[in-house]
């Protein structure tokens, strides 16, 4: 599947430590956008990225979620 899903899975911990109660745009292991609402994170990949094939997620408070 998409190489970004492992990525996501691999870093888990760090990403829920730094990015918990966040939405994240990631394209290529990189975190391309970040806010508080999606489209805050899609805004800033878009600016980024412009059309590129990222990843929404939402991080969870709870590290168990992500």
């Amino acid at each position: 599947m998409h190489a970004d899903f492992a990525w996501l899975t691999e870093h888990s911990q760090e990403i829920h430590d730094k990015y918990a109660g966040k939405w994240i745009a990631v394209l290529n292991g990189e975190v391309i956008g970040v806010g508080d609402i999606a489209t805050d994170a899609i805004e800033q990949a878009e600016a980024k990225h412009p059309g590129a094939n990222y990843i929404l997620e939402s991080v969870d408070s709870d590290l168990e979620c992500i």
